[in-house]
Formats: C-alpha cells, structure tokens, sequence
C-alpha cells in the first residue's frame, strides 16, 4: 500500500511543473494532493457543459424570441443546430472513451440503488454522512444516467421535427403531432435546466475538491486523522 503511495506521488511530482512543486513542498501540500479526473473526462465535461448549454439557450430563444435581442430568427436557429452537432460529437467521444478504457464509474450498481434512501435521508438533513461510494456517488450517478439516456433521445425527436415530410415522418404521427414532440423537447430542456442547476449547486457546497480535479486533474486529500487524537475526542 506504502509503495502505491509513494509510486502515485512521484507519478503526480512528474507532471507538474517546478515552480507548482516548490510551491506545493513549500506549503506541504504535496503529500495531499492525488489524481482526480483524467484528461478525456474533463475535455467531454467542460465541452459538453457549455455546448448543452448554448442549445438550452438558443433553443429557448427559438421557442419564446427576446424582442430587446432583435436576434434573426435564421441565425438562431443555424446557431442552435450547429451547437447541437458539437454536443453530439461530445457525447459521442465520451462513449468511445468509456469503451476503451472499460469506464464503468458511471454505472448505477445494485448496491448504489440500495444507498439511494441513505443518500436522500443526508440531503434531507436526516443523515449525517453520505454513504460509502466511489468516485461518483448514486446521486451523480442516477442524474449522469438520466441526461445519457435523455440527450440522444432529445437529439433524434429533433431531427424528426427538422425533418418534418421528407424523412423520420413515423416518429411524428408516433408520438402524436409536432406540437406534442415540441412539448416534449421543451419538458426536456427543463428537466436538463434543473438538474445541471442541482450539479453545480451540489459541487460548489459538497466537496470542492472534486471540482478542483474536475479543473486541473489533481485532487487536494483532506488531511488524515490522528487516531490517538480520534480515540481521545471520542472519549471525551
């Protein structure tokens, strides 16, 4: 385990930079800091952030126009459509990513879906601590899952509806007309509006160590506990 450790920090000391490291020894904070995100999974999470972002935008301009913007409806629209390739590609790439390197993080296991009432009971303030999980708890999961089985199903009604009486024409009179498949992409948009708001609000008072390696790749460990000073506050 020592040795882990140890091949783990000189791995860490490798990659940054001199003065990073000076600094890092200076404040002893190198024995602290460990690997957090990897390179692909922050590149598809700050990509796929700001596009989804830019099509909840543009695409709720498109259904509801600002008259102060006096944006051009075509523009918006081309806008909208060519963000929302991005975001495909985005989406695509961290599929291929999860195949390659077997990335099963994302994957709600039994045993995440037995923690949820555990995890529900912490956020109700009825828990003091959250249950045990590993780099994503079953929150993160459950919402992770939601968004990569609603995007591309998002993605394909759009294109049914940009598409409307030359291909795709089943998927319309399937769900029941173009304004039931608008009203769907709309509920949509706002089921992604309050769960990406739930994220964030989660990551800034949670742990913000996550959100330092979801930026830089490295995560600040908090300090380890003294077990004489542990068995003395619990005495006490």
């Amino acid at each position: 385990m020592n040795n882990n450790k140890k091949g783990l920090d000189s791995q860490i000391q490798l990659k940054l930079r001199k003065p990073v490291m000076k600094e890092l020894h200076k404040e002893n904070l190198i024995s602290r800091l460990g690997v957090g995100y990897p390179a692909p999974v922050r590149f598809f999470h700050w990509g796929f952030a700001l596009s989804l972002a830019g099509i909840i935008l543009s695409g709720l301009i498109l259904h509801q126009p600002l008259p102060f913007l006096a944006l051009p409806y075509g523009k918006v629209f081309v806008v909208h459509v060519s963000i929302g390739w991005l975001a495909s590609a985005f989406f695509i790439f961290r599929l291929v990513d999860m195949l390659l390197r077997r990335d099963k993080t994302l994957l709600l296991s039994w045993q995440d879906i037995k923690n949820l009432p555990k995890l529900f009971a912490y956020y109700l303030f009825l828990r003091p601590s959250l249950p045990p999980y590993g780099q994503y708890d079953p929150g993160q999961k459950l919402i992770f899952g939601s968004w990569f089985l609603l995007f591309p199903f998002l993605v394909f009604i759009s294109l049914a509806s940009y598409w409307a009486g030359e291909h795709l024409d089943w998927v319309l009179k399937f769900l029941g007309g173009i304004q039931v498949l608008r009203m769907i992409k709309f509920t949509g948009a706002i089921y992604f509006i309050s769960t990406i708001l739930l994220h964030i609000y989660l990551s800034l008072t949670e742990d913000l160590s996550r959100l330092q390696s979801m930026v830089t790749g490295y995560e600040q460990k908090p300090p380890e506990k003294n077990p004489q000073t542990t068995a003395k506050s619990g005495r006490s």
